[in-house]
C-alpha cells in the first residue's frame, strides 16, 4: 500500500484555524482557505469530488438562489442532509445566505421531519426548488459571528425534539477545538464516517474544511463496516472520525488486511470517536483488524457546549480495563462538578458536569424555561449545565457516570424517554404509557409499556416507526392491563415487568412464528448473522432484537447481495421482521421476473444491451445467479458494446437443467451461435460461470471458431480443481474458508426440507428464491466433479482478496497470454455496484486492447496477401 500524495499543491501558506472572535463567520474562514489552496480537493464522497475553489463558488451561487427564494429577515431553512457534495454545498449555502440551517437527516420518518420544520417555522427547500431559480448576482447580507448559523435538533425531555441554537462563532469554536486537538492541516485527509446531518458529523466536516484538509465523507448507515478498512487504506486517510459502535462492529480480524504486518495503514495517525463511551476492547479490536498503530482519542462533547474533555491513547500507552475516561479539559474551558445547588464539590465526589467558556450555544429555540435552567452567564463567560454526572479522579481526569435525568445514550444518540412517551401517547387507542431506560451488559435501550385493549405491541411499534428515528424505538414494547403508580401518581417502575428479549430469538416459544419457506429461511440467516445469534423468530421485530441503524444497513446490504433487489429505507422500516421482509423480497422478485419476460429476449442468453457497433460480450452468470444479477455490470461496460447474460437452462422456463459443466457449455454454445453465428468471440464468466466460459471457449475452438478473449471474474481456484490440473497439487488455492461458500444455501435447503426439489428443478416451478437456491446447489455439485482443461488463449483474470493471488496458480488454468487484476470487495460484489464499475473498466480496457490486436493482425495479413497477389 502506498500513501497518496496531497491532491494539489499548496498555493500559499494557510494559517492554522484559531479560536474565533465575535466578528468571524464560517464563510470568512472558508474564503481564507479557498484563496490559499484553491485547487486542493475539499470534499470527496463516493465518486464525487470538489476543490476548495469550486466549493466556494458553488456555495455562493447557491446562497444567492436561496436569497432570491427566501428574501428578507433571517429565518430557519430546512434542507435534506446527506453525504453528497450537492447536499453539503446546499448546507453551507444556507449559512452563506444569512439564514440559519436546519439539517434534516434523510433517514428521518417524514412525520418527524415535518414536526421539526413546524417547530422552528422553517422554510423547507430541496434541490428542485433551487433548480427552478436562475443564477443571480443579488448581493448577500453582511453579518458577524453572532448570527445564528445552525439549529441542531436533539431529543427533548419535554416530549418534543429541542433545537439547539448555534451561532457562526460557536460553529467555528467547535471546529477549532477538534482541529487544534488533532493538529489538522491542509495535508490531512479527514475520514468523516458520521452522518453530516448530526452534530458530530457536521462539526467534523467543518473542522476538516476550515483546516484546509480534504474531507472524505461516508455515511456509516449506507455501507457495511467490513468495507471500512478498504476505505481507510484506499483513501490514505490520516484521521478517522466515527462512533464507537462503528469501531466495535469490526470483526477481530478482517479478511481484508489479516495477512499484513503491524501498522499496515501508515497514513492513519489518529482515530477519534464521538457520541458514546469508548471501551478499551473497541480500541484493541480496531488495532487488530487493521494492523494499525493509530492513536485513539476519546472525545466527550455536547451540542450545546462543544468539547468538554478528551483523552489520547497512543499505541504505546497501556489501555485501562473497561471504558476509557473522558480525560483532560480543552484549553479555554472550565469544567466543574457541582451539586444540586450549583456549588462545586470536592475532587472524587459525584455531581453534575458544568461547563464554562467564552462561547457556547445560544440556548434552545422557543424553550425559554429550559434555556434559563441550563444556561447562565458570568460576566463575559457563559455556563452550561450538561445534565451528565461525573467526578474528577485523583489525577484530575474527568470520569463520566451517566445522566442526572432519565436521558440515555442509545447507539451514540442522547434519547429522552419523555419524547418517546409523548409519541406513544399520541397513538390512537393508547390510554396509559410508561417508557423506561434499561441496559443489557454495556448496551442501553428503552422498554415501553402501554395500556390499550384494542391494540397489540406490533401495531404500536409500526406506528412509532412512522414517527421516530430507529434509535428512539423501544427495544421491547409490552401491553399491560394497567400501569401501577405510587401514591404521588408516579409510575412504579419496580412493578413493571422486564421483557425477555431471548423469546424473540427462539422459534419454539409458545405462540411464536418460525421461519417458513426458502426466502424466510435465507433472510433469517442474514439477520441472525448481523445481530450475532443463531436463529430468529419470523415475527420478531428487528428493533426489539437490538438492531440499530448500522445493523439495518448490514441487513439491507445482505438482502441486496443475496436476492439482487434494492430496499429503500421506507421499505426496510416498514418490514422490520423476517416474515414481512421476506414478503417484500418475494414481491420484488416476482415483479422483476415479469418485467424480464420480454419477447425480444431468450430464456438462456438474455440481452442486457443489444445496441452498439462493437462485438458482443457474453457473460456467463454464477451458480444460481439470474441474468438480472449481471445488469449492474452490463450498465457499467462500454455502451457501444452489446452485452448478453447467460443463465442456467431452466432458471427462467421449464427445461431439464444441465448438471455438468460440459453439458452447460454445449447448451451455451448453441445459444451464443444463435446471436453471433461466427467468431471472433468475447466471453466472460463470474464465479462458476468462469469455469463454464473456459469450457465454452474450448468447444467453440473445436468447432473451428476463434475465441478472441476470455475474462474470468474471480472463479474460485479451489483445491480439488487445481489438483486436477498438471502440476496443480503444489499450487496455492483459494483460502480454505472460502471453499464452503455454498454451505449457507445447502443449510437453508436442508432446514426447509426441500433437498428433493433439486432433482425436480427446471421441471416443476418453485418460488424465485427456491429456484435460485436449487440452481446454486446444482452448480456446486457440477463444479465438485469438474475436471478443468487449461486454456492457452488470451485471458484476463479479475480477482478479489477472497481468492488466491498466486500467478502460478492462475497460469495453470490460463497457459497463454495472462493478465491478472485485483479489485476491492468481496467475491459476490464483483458484478454489483460499486465494485462493478472497477471491474467494467478492466474488462473494457482488455477487450479494447484485444480488438486492436486482432485488427492489427488482420491488417498485416491483408497486406501480406496483397503483396503475394502482386508478385
Amino acid at each position: 500500500m502506498s500513501v497518496h500524495r496531497v491532491e494539489a499543491p499548496i498555493h500559499a501558506p494557510l494559517a492554522p484555524l484559531c479560536r474565533p472572535d465575535s466578528r468571524e463567520t464560517v464563510l470568512d474562514r472558508l474564503c481564507e482557505v479557498a484563496h490559499s489552496v484553491p485547487d486542493a480537493i475539499a470534499i470527496r464522497t463516493g465518486n464525487e469530488a470538489v476543490t476548495f475553489d469550486e466549493l466556494l463558488h458553488r456555495t455562493y451561487a447557491t446562497a444567492r438562489k436561496i436569497a432570491c427564494l427566501v428574501p428578507g429577515a433571517p429565518r430557519p431553512i430546512a434542507v435534506a442532509a446527506n453525504s453528497t457534495v450537492d447536499s453539503m454545498i446546499t448546507m453551507l449555502a444556507v449559512m452563506a445566505s444569512g439564514h440559519s440551517l436546519v439539517p434534516l437527516d434523510v433517514n428521518l420518518p417524514e412525520q418527524r421531519a415535518a414536526h421539526i420544520v413546524e417547530t422552528c417555522s422553517a422554510v423547507r427547500l430541496d434541490s428542485t426548488d433551487l433548480s427552478l431559480v436562475e443564477d443571480s448576482a443579488i448581493p448577500l447580507p453582511a453579518f458577524t459571528g453572532s448570527r445564528t448559523a445552525l439549529i441542531a435538533f436533539t431529543s427533548g425531555s419535554t416530549g418534543t425534539a429541542k433545537g439547539v441554537v448555534l451561532s457562526h462563532r460557536m460553529c467555528l469554536t467547535k471546529a477549532y477545538e477538534v482541529s487544534s486537538a488533532l493538529g489538522l492541516t491542509s495535508r490531512d485527509r479527514v475520514g468523516n464516517a458520521l452522518p453530516v446531518s448530526f452534530g458530530a458529523g457536521i462539526n467534523t466536516l467543518f473542522a476538516g474544511l476550515l483546516s484546509g484538509a480534504t474531507v472524505y465523507c461516508q455515511d456509516p448507515r449506507s455501507t457495511q463496516s467490513a468495507s471500512l478498512p478498504d476505505w481507510i487504506e484506499r483513501s490514505s486517510l490520516t484521521t478517522l472520525h466515527c462512533s464507537p459502535s462503528l469501531v466495535r462492529s469490526l470483526p477481530p480480524v478482517t479478511d481484508a488486511i489479516s495477512a499484513v504486518p503491524e501498522n499496515a495503514v501508515p497514513s492513519l495517525r489518529v482515530v477519534i470517536t464521538y457520541g458514546e463511551a469508548l471501551h478499551s476492547r473497541d480500541v484493541m479490536t480496531f488495532r487488530t483488524a487493521l494492523g494499525s498503530g493509530a492513536s485513539f482519542v476519546n472525545w466527550y462533547a455536547t451540542t450545546e457546549a462543544g468539547a468538554v474533555a478528551y483523552d489520547v491513547y497512543d499505541a504505546d500507552r497501556s489501555l485501562p480495563a473497561g471504558f476509557l475516561g473522558a480525560g483532560t479539559l480543552p484549553r479555554g474551558k472550565r469544567v466543574e462538578i457541582v451539586d444540586q445547588a450549583g456549588t462545586a464539590v470536592s475532587p472524587g465526589q459525584v455531581g453534575e458536569i458544568r461547563v464554562t467558556g467564552e462561547c457556547l450555544a445560544d440556548g434552545y429555540l422557543g424553550l425559554t424555561d429550559l434555556t434559563r435552567a441550563r444556561f447562565s452567564t458570568e460576566g463575559r463567560l457563559h455556563r452550561y449545565a450538561t445534565g451528565d454526572l461525573g467526578r474528577f479522579d485523583e489525577n484530575g481526569h474527568l470520569q463520566l457516570l451517566g445522566r442526572a435525568d432519565d436521558a440515555v445514550k442509545i447507539r451514540g444518540y442522547l434519547v429522552e424517554p419523555a419524547e418517546v412517551e409523548a409519541a406513544l401517547r399520541s397513538t390512537e387507542g393508547v390510554t396509559d404509557v410508561a417508557v423506561v431506560p434499561r441496559s443489557i451488559g454495556e448496551q442501553s435501550h428503552l422498554d415501553a409499556y402501554f395500556v390499550g385493549a384494542t391494540l397489540d405491541a406490533d401495531l404500536v411499534r409500526e406506528r412509532l416507526q412512522c414517527q421516530l428515528p430507529s434509535w428512539m424505538i423501544p427495544r421491547n414494547i409490552t401491553r399491560l392491563d394497567r400501569i401501577e403508580r405510587n401514591e404521588r401518581g408516579k409510575v412504579d417502575r419496580q412493578k413493571l415487568p422486564e421483557a425477555d428479549a431471548t423469546e424473540l430469538l427462539d422459534p419454539g416459544t409458545a405462540g411464536s412464528e418460525a421461519p417458513r419457506g426458502a426466502t424466510e429461511l435465507w433472510v433469517t440467516t442474514i439477520v441472525a448473522s448481523v445481530i450475532g445469534t443463531t436463529t430468529v423468530r419470523a415475527d420478531a421485530d428487528f428493533t426489539a432484537l437490538g438492531a440499530g441503524s448500522l445493523a439495518l444497513t448490514q441487513i439491507s446490504v445482505g438482502v441486496q447481495r443475496a436476492f439482487h433487489v434494492e430496499l429503500s429505507i421506507e421499505e426496510l422500516v416498514g418490514a422490520m421482521s423476517v416474515s414481512r421482509l421476506a414478503a417484500i423480497i418475494d414481491a420484488k422478485l416476482s415483479s422483476i421476473e415479469k418485467q424480464a419476460e420480454r419477447p425480444r429476449g431468450g430464456n438462456i442468453a438474455v440481452p442486457l444491451r443489444t445496441s452498439g457497433s462493437l462485438a458482443p460480450l457474453f457473460v456467463i452468470a454464477g451458480g444460481g445467479v439470474p441474468a438480472v444479477g449481471l445488469a449492474a455490470l452490463a450498465d457499467r461496460l462500454d455502451h457501444d458494446r452489446p452485452v448478453y447474460a447467460i443463465q442456467a437452462k431452466g432458471m427462467a422456463d421449464r427445461a431439464i437443467p444441465d448438471r455438468t459443466i460440459g453439458a452447460a457449455a454445449r447448451t451455451y454454445v448453441r445459444e451464443i451461435r444463435k446471436i453471433q453465428p461466427s467468431g471472433p468471440y468475447f466471453l466472460a464468466g463470474h464465479s462458476l460461470g468462469g469455469w463454464i466460459a473456459l469450457e465454452v471457449a474450448h468447444r467453440l475452438r473445436a468447432e473451428g471458431d476463434v475465441v478472441a478473449h476470455v475474462t474470468l471474474l474471480d472463479p474460485r481456484l479451489f483445491r480439488h480443481l487445481l489438483d486436477r490440473l498438471p502440476g496443480g497439487k503444489t499450487l496455492a488455492s483459494a483460502p480454505a474458508d472460502q471453499v464452503t461458500a455454498a454451505a449457507p444455501k445447502k443449510k437453508i435447503w436442508a432446514t426447509a426440507g426441500l433437498v428433493s426439489r433439486v432433482v425436480a428443478a427446471g421441471i416443476l416451478r418453485f418460488s424465485t428464491t427456491e429456484r435460485w437456491l436449487a440452481f446454486g446447489i446444482i452448480g456446486s455439485l457440477a463444479l465438485s466433479i469438474h475436471r478443468p482443461t487449461p486454456w492457452d488463449g488470451p485471458v484476463t483474470a479479475i480477482v478479489t482478496r477472497e481468492n488466491t493471488a498466486d500467478r502460478r496458480s492462475w497460469a495453470a488454468v490460463a497457459t497463454g497470454e495472462l493478465s491478472i487484476h485485483h479489485v476491492d470487495g468481496r467475491h459476490v460484489d464483483m458484478v454489483r455496484d460499486p465494485v462493478a464499475g472497477d471491474v467494467a473498466k478492466v474488462i473494457d480496457s482488455a477487450l479494447s486492447d484485444r480488438t486492436r490486436a486482432l485488427s492489427d493482425r488482420t491488417r498485416a495479413l491483408s497486406d501480406r496477401t496483397g503483396r503475394i497477389n502482386q508478385n
